[in-house]
């Protein structure tokens, strides 16, 4: 009983710090490609019934080419927290 005890200890220690290490440093919270967002560009979870779109290039990166406008998903250019992204509806 120790034993199980104290391996849930450490495994909770150890999830403790990776959450803890991931809130540290960086724009965690910043949009990024395969973020979806709602109809007010805002990101959501893509599992949500308010996702319309998902963002799928970033045009600020410097090997970003046009959206693409053909298929059948065209893209079109979207602003999340200030930045430029492609997005497909979803």
């Amino acid at each position: 009983m120790r034993r199980i005890r104290r391996g849930l200890a450490v495994a909770g220690i150890a999830v403790g710090i990776m959450l803890g290490v991931a809130a540290c440093g960086g724009d965690d919270d910043a949009a990024s490609v395969g973020d979806c967002i709602d109809t007010g560009s805002n990101v959501v979870d893509c599992g949500s019934s308010d996702a319309t779109k998902k963002l799928v290039s970033d045009q600020s990166e410097p090997d970003a080419i046009a959206c693409v406008q053909i298929g059948d998903k065209p893209q079109t250019e979207v602003e999340v927290d200030g930045k430029t992204f492609c997005a497909e509806d979803l």
